[in-house]
Parts: C-alpha cells; structure tokens; sequence
C-alpha cells in the first residue's frame, strides 16, 4: 500500500505530465496498466475501460502502447528513459503520437507512459518543454525575450515573491533583484549558457522578495528560439523555492561537520563516491586500511572503475573482486557484508549504500572493515562448537535445546540415536514427535507446562518421566530443564538435559528399605546410638542416648563429642579413631566417661564403627553406647569385697593355723598342773571317805592340810600358765598378717577412680603431700582405711561448699603416720568422743549411713597395733591420724 504522501506526489507528477501530454499510464513490473489519467477531452478517454487492469501483451499488437512493449522492459531494467514517436489515421486523417517512457515514478516497482499528440513538428522545441516541464513541476515560470528585453512570470511566480506584473517586467528589472553576493556569479553563468559554452543553465542564488527578504532558489532555463542568424531569441525557465532546504543545509552545517569527524573516527573505512563513480571522500580509516603510508589527496576525484585494475591485485581473486564491484557500479543495489579475503591473509567486509535524490543517482557509500580477527574468532567458534557438539554427543544423557515455541534448536545423539530422525526433529517440537512415534497427548502437555513453568519462574525445574520402551517395560528417566536469559533478561532457549535412572531406582528403593531398617533398629535400640560426622559433630541421636546424657537430640546435634566426655577421657580414643580412618581396623570398643546436662559422671561402654563413601572417603561414624555406670560400680563394691574377704580368709586360716599351735601349747603346759590338781583333789577326797591307805598310797603321805596346800600351789601354777599362754596367744594371733610394700600414689589414685563420679560431681580436690612415698602395711588394710577416710570426706561435705580433702604421710619416731584432712561438717567430739570408733554410730542425719565404717577401721588398725585419733570441729572439717 502506498502512503498518502507517496500518492500525493504522483498526483503532482502526473498532473505536470498531462500539461504536455494527452494520456499517463502507470505500469507495473509485471506489465499490467494499473491507472490512467487523460487530459480533459481527449479523444483517447474511450480507449480507458478497454486498457485498465490489462496487461501490455493483452491488447491489440497495432495499439499506440504495445508499440512501446520493449522500451517499457527496458526502463525497469536499466532505469533509463526513451521516447518514440507512432503515426496512425483518425477520420482518415494521419495523427502523430510522441511516446516516452518516464522512469521518474516515486515507487521503482512501476513506470509512467506519456502519450502526446503532435500536431506540428517542432521536436526541438517540445523536447525542450518536456525536459523543462518534467524538471520543474509545479514551479513558478518566467519567458524572456532577448531581442526586447521584456520578460514575463507565472502566476505562480508572482505569488512566491509577491510582486506585481508591472513591478518586474525586465530582465534588468530581474537580475537586479538577486543578492549582491551573487549576481556576478549568475549573470556569468547566463552568459556562458547563451553563448554556447554551457550546456545547461541552472544555478541557486538568492533573490529578494516584495517584503525585503531573500529567498533561495533554484533557476533553470532553456533556449526555445534563435533568430534568423541563430542568436537566442527567447529564454523560458523555472524558479524552485529552495529557501527551506538551503536554511536547513546551513542550520545543519555544523552538524555536518560533526558527522564528517565522526566519520572520520570512525574505526570503519568508508569511501564515498559520487553518480560518475569518483571518489568525493575517504576518512582517516580507510587511510590506514588500504594506503598506509600513501598520500590520501591523488584520491579525490579518481574514477574508482579506473582505479579498479590496479585495486584488485591487493585481492586473492582479483577477477572476482573487479566483476562484482563494477555490477555494483552498474546496479547500483545495496550490496551488504561481502568478504574478501586480501593476499596478505586480512579479511574484509564490504558494505555498498546507494545515495539518490529523488529517481537520480548521487553516487553511493563504501564500508570496509577488517574482520580478520572476527573471522579467526568464527573460526574458532565453529571449532568449538563442533568440539562441544562432539563432547554432547558422547555424553552418555540426553541433551537438548529449544527455543520459545517448543522447537528442537539441537539435539544430541543419545537423545536420538537415528541420525536421520535427530535431523529431522530440528525445528519440530514435542508435538511432532509424539505424532510420530504415537505418544499420548498427556506426553506432550506435561513436557509443555514444565517447559513454560521453568521459562515463568525462571528456575531450574527436574521431573521424573517414566517411559515404555519397545520392549514394554517401564524405563525411569530423570529431566532437568533449565532457562537461559539474555543480558537484557529476555528469554534466549531452553535447555534440557534427560537421564536413564531405572537402575538408580531400584537401587534407591533398595537403599531406602535398607534406610528404614537401619531406621528402625536405630530409634528402637535398648541401647544408646549415634551418627557422628568425621570431625566428631553428632548427627543425629536415638532417644535411649539422650535420655543418658540428659540432652535433647537439637541439643546434642549441636555439639560434638568432646562437650560431653570427661576432660581426662577426651583423648582416650584418638588413637583408636586414627586407625579406624586408616583401615586398620573395623571397630573399637573402650571404656570412657561422658558429663550429662546435670553434671553428673556416666561410665559407658562405647563402641565405634566407620561407614565409608563411595570415593572411598570417610562417611560418618556409627556410635554404640552402653551404661555401665551401675555395672561398674557394683564391679568395684564386689572387687573391695572380695579383697576384704581375701583378707579375713587370710586372717582366718592364721588364726585356725596359730589357734592349732596353741592348743598344743594349752594341752601340753596344762596337762601337768592339772594332773596334779586331779590327783591331789582325789587324796583329799580319800581322806574324807577315810578310805584305807592301801587303796591310796599318797593319803597316808600328806595331810590333809598339806593336800590342801598341794592343790592351791597346782592351782597358782595354772593360772601362771593360762596367763603365760595367753600373752603367747597375742603373740602368735598377730605374727602372720603379710606387709605390702605400699606405693601411696598408687592407692591414692586408685580410690580416686573408684570414688571419680563423686569427685567430679562435687568438684572436689584431693591434695597429696607424701613426705613417706612407700609404706611397709598390708595392702589391704591401707586401701580400705583410706577409702573409709576419703568416702567420709566427701559424703559428709558441705552444701555449696567444694569438697578440700589433704592426704599426708610423715614419719613420728620411728612410724608412719597417715593424715587425712577435709573441710567438711566434722564432728561433735565433746558429744560423740567415746562413740566416734564404736559399732553401729551415727553422727550426722540424712545421710545413707550405718556407722559401721569407722569401727572396721579401728578393727583394722588395732590388730596391727596401730593407733588412730582424731581431731573434729562442727562446721570445720575432721582430721584423722593412723600411726601404723
């Protein structure tokens, strides 16, 4: 559709042509007469229906425009001119015709056709009316007759300077009304034209108007008579207000200037030449490109066909560089991004804009630029792209690319491995696809909405889609289908990566049975679980486990092992650990203490395996924790048992051993003195019952008070035998016992690990200050008097007060001494004093006590020989010493 304004510029153009001619046709490329304008009463006008919407080949072979069939084709291909003349009869009368083909119709795709009746056969002077009417139309006119000096205007004329006919009625009256500035230049160019040494007048002064102003304008003329002896006669011409355009070309000058150094700038060569193919202007770039160290000036106004012969050895085909750039001359067709390659291995880029003024040619602009380093990079790109394309193509997924409509931009060959299909499916999309291969519409519509839903959200969306292959099984493949933007954040593709995960699957539902086995048995253990990362974190938590340390699971998770194991215990695995990580060893069980929340000390049972990644990398460990803190404790009370009971065994079978001795020693020291005491209490008897002497000889021996005498001196000497076996008796019940040779640290420590859990609860010190390190005393008896003495301490401390307990060892005289020192609640002595080491005595109340430990430790001490005292303050603590 042509635009208004294009409309309205045939309109004048045809409405100028039919000022000389009596019919204008246009015609179409294709030859058909699309319009027809007659003038009016043209005996042409019938002939209107019979050719409108016809093509030229359509009507009658004799008719005045078939007759123009060949110089039609011809002005669409070269965009020249041409006229011919066709006679025919009318009322037997012979009719001239003048036919020209116009080529100055605004749209190039059609043509005008000028019929003009000729009644006379002044072809001089109507060719010049017509090259004068088709330059100016629409102008204002002025005639001169030069033998009289008078000249006349249009009415047109007169309205574009405002004057009257009588005002300017000479060429003096004229030419003096152009600018000062230059009426030399146009008076000397009217001149040159008459004279003969111009072939054509035209020149853009500035003429003054009625109200004072100057306006630019364009004169052209023509001679259209001569007299007799060939001198100009009469001059016609035309007046162009080109006021707008000339105030425009100075109001843009600086523009112009601009743009000239812009171009100049420019990192592109540019070359401009003018309709006769010479060059008017090449920037600094182009300098550079092609002249280097070569004077720019010689090419101003070089006939750039010319030029060519030498131009073109610079190119690697050079015949091929002359033919198309002389079409490009002759053509004068945009050309755009032509390559040629230079023999000094640099590529270019020719661009070719044609510059017109209206149906005219002025000349056109010449683009280069070097793309040789483009052309490397595309290069490389293309390499790279095949490079890329190869490693998609060997990735063992599918991968593809679409663009907005859904359409296959690429897709590799696991996707399709039919080399055929896979070109196929470019530019389809899913939709096709599914026709194909008769997938179900729902195939289609949800690869569709995931598609959209990751374009929408402009995130990475994956999917599961499951798949029947041929063989009618169901195949798992995993889709990831991620957006890609522009800088500008608009949609660039889509791409998306699928992969067969049937055997994952199945593995996963494997592990995932695994998972809630090991799940299970790990919640509902009777014992403690954990799972620890590598730096010793706890991962998760069974109930059992934080119901012994007193922790929830969110509170365990964040902490690691060390928070919650006893300070001497922290390191007791390492080693352990390391060798675990080294493969050494698959797992390892230990014995260690943990702090609950509460502060109190837990003995556990702990056992650790490793579970290992894939990569052969150290996954997380697995915990196993037992309570034995009970069992640990009842382990200790049945060892200091059995040791007491070691001990009284020992004693025991002494004593059987020493009492044997001794009632030997009793039979044989008693048998005399009370044989004699028989035997005597018989005589007194005798002498009662006044038996005879011969039943009894020794009656008649003694008297009766010597018998009496007799018995009392046996019975002394009983009593001085039972006093002397007696003392013997002491003696031998105490010589057995066997004395350990007793290293006090080692003691010490031991009843500090049988009583740690009280210690740690109660922050209790121990202080050591062992002036005797060793001591000659039965193990046994040490350890339990120390431990009586230690316990005590700490059972009867002080609330709120941190148990300070002081073992010592000195030497008194010739033997040792044993202090024990706390700062607990003492003890009453001024009430208790005479109690304190009796059996079955309490002393203080709310406490678990029997009262049966200190008297044990009197026992003991005593039947070594040993002393024990005390010193107590209600309030102050107790001292306890043991001389052994």
């Amino acid at each position: 559709m042509m635009t208004s304004d294009r409309l309205a510029e045939i309109d004048v153009i045809v409405t100028t042509l039919l000022h000389i001619g009596e019919r204008v046709v246009e015609v179409s490329r294709d030859n058909i007469m699309t319009r027809i304008w007659d003038h009016e009463g043209s005996p042409l006008q019938v002939t209107t229906a019979e050719y409108l919407g016809k093509k030229i080949t359509e009507i009658k072979s004799d008719s005045i425009i078939a007759k123009c069939s060949d110089r039609i084709a011809a002005g669409f291909r070269t965009g020249e001119n041409s006229y011919l003349e066709y006679t025919t009869s009318i009322d037997n009368q012979p009719v001239t015709y003048g036919v020209r083909v116009l080529t100055c119709h605004p749209d190039k795709n059609f043509l005008f056709v000028v019929i003009e009746f000729l009644p006379m056969r002044k072809t001089g002077v109507i060719e010049d009316k017509w090259k004068l009417a088709l330059d100016a139309a629409g102008d204002g006119v002025w005639d001169t007759n030069l033998e009289t000096g008078r000249i006349s205007f249009s009415e047109k004329w007169r309205e574009m300077f405002g004057y009257e006919a009588a005002e300017v009625s000479s060429i003096a009256q004229w030419t003096g009304k152009v600018h000062p500035d230059d009426r030399v230049l146009a008076q000397k160019n009217m001149q040159d034209y008459l004279a003969g040494k111009k072939a054509h007048y035209d020149i853009e002064v500035r003429y003054l108007c009625k109200d004072g102003t100057y306006k630019w304008i364009l004169s052209r003329g023509i001679i259209i008579s001569r007299s007799a002896d060939g001198k100009p006669n009469r001059f016609i011409g035309t007046h162009t207000d080109i006021n707008e355009r000339k105030q425009e070309e100075e109001r843009y000058a600086g523009t112009a200037q601009l743009l000239a150094k812009l171009i100049n700038n420019l990192q592109t060569s540019i070359m401009v030449t003018d309709e006769n193919c010479k060059i008017v202007f090449v920037n600094e770039k182009f300098q550079e490109m092609f002249l280097k160290d070569e004077n720019v000036e010689p090419l101003h106004g070089m006939d750039m066909k010319r030029n060519l012969e030498t131009r073109k050895r610079a190119y690697k085909d050079p015949e091929k560089f002359l033919q198309k750039t002389i079409a490009i001359f002759d053509r004068k067709e945009i050309v755009l991004n032509e390559e040629w390659e230079l023999i000094d291995g640099r590529v270019l880029s020719r661009d070719y804009i044609p510059l017109s003024l209206g149906a005219n040619s002025k000349g056109g602009i010449w683009k280069f630029r070097d793309i040789t380093d483009q052309k490397n990079v595309d290069k490389r790109l293309k390499d790279q792209r095949n490079f890329y394309e190869r490693i998609l193509n060997a990735i063992p997924a599918d991968i593809a690319v679409f663009d907005a409509e859904h359409r296959y931009l690429f897709v590799n060959k696991n996707a399709f491995k039919n080399d055929e299909l896979r070109e196929w499916m470019i530019g389809k999309t899913d939709e096709d696809y599914a026709r194909h291969s008769n997938r179900p519409a729902s195939f289609v519509e949800k690869r569709f909405a995931l598609y959209d839903g990751a374009v929408n959200s402009g995130k990475e969306v994956r999917f599961i889609e499951k798949l029947i292959n041929k063989e009618g099984k169901t195949g798992h493949h995993l889709r990831l289908v991620r957006p890609v933007f522009k800088e500008d954040g608009k949609f660039e593709f889509l791409m998306a990566y699928g992969l067969e995960i049937t055997d994952l699957i199945v593995a996963q539902n494997s592990l995932q049975t695994s998972i809630e086995t090991f799940s299970s048995a790990f919640d509902h253990s009777g014992i403690g679980m954990a799972l620890l990362d590598t730096d010793g974190a706890w991962l998760n938590a069974n109930k059992v486990l934080c119901d012994l340390t007193g922790y929830s699971k969110d509170e365990l998770v964040q902490r690691s092992y060390h928070d919650i194991t006893y300070p001497e215990d922290d390191m007791l695995d390492r080693p352990l650990i390391d060798k675990l990580l080294n493969k050494e060893i698959k797992t390892y069980t230990v014995e260690k203490r943990y702090v609950t929340r509460e502060k109190k000390v837990v003995l556990v049972q702990l056992t650790v395996s490793l579970v290992w990644n894939n990569d052969d990398t150290p996954k997380f460990f697995i915990a196993q924790v037992v309570d034995i803190t009970k069992k640990k404790e009842l382990e200790d009370e049945i060892i200091r048992k059995n040791a007491d009971l070691e001990t009284t065994k020992l004693s025991l079978i002494n004593k059987i051993s020493q009492l044997e001795e001794l009632s030997h020693i009793i039979a044989h020291n008693l048998r005399g003195p009370a044989g004699n005491v028989k035997m005597f209490a018989e005589v007194l008897a005798a002498k009662q019952n006044g038996q005879a002497a011969a039943e009894n000889s020794l009656s008649n021996a003694f008297t009766q008070s010597e018998v009496i005498e007799l018995i009392n001196e046996s019975s002394n000497a009983l009593m001085d035998c039972l006093a002397t076996l007696m003392k013997i008796t002491e003696i031998k019940l105490n010589k057995e016992i066997a004395y350990d040779s007793c290293d006090m640290t080692d003691i010490i420590n031991g009843i500090k690990s049988q009583l740690y859990g009280v210690i740690y609860e109660k922050q209790a010190t121990i202080r050591c200050e062992l002036e005797v390190a060793k001591v000659e005393y039965p193990k046994a008896y040490l350890e339990n008097i120390l431990y009586n003495f230690v316990s005590n301490a700490l059972k009867y401390s002080k609330p709120d007060v941190r148990p300070d307990i002081t073992i010592s060892t000195a030497m008194k005289g010739d033997r040792v001494q044993v202090i024990v020192k706390d700062n607990g609640l003492g003890i009453n002595l001024r009430e208790y004093r005479d109690k304190i080491f009796k059996l079955n005595q309490v002393f203080h109340t709310g406490f678990d006590s029997k009262g049966v430990g200190l008297y044990i430790t009197k026992t003991q001490v005593d039947s070594l020989g040993g002393k024990i005292a005390v010193e107590s303050e209600p309030g102050e603590g107790s001292e306890f010493t043991v001389t052994l």
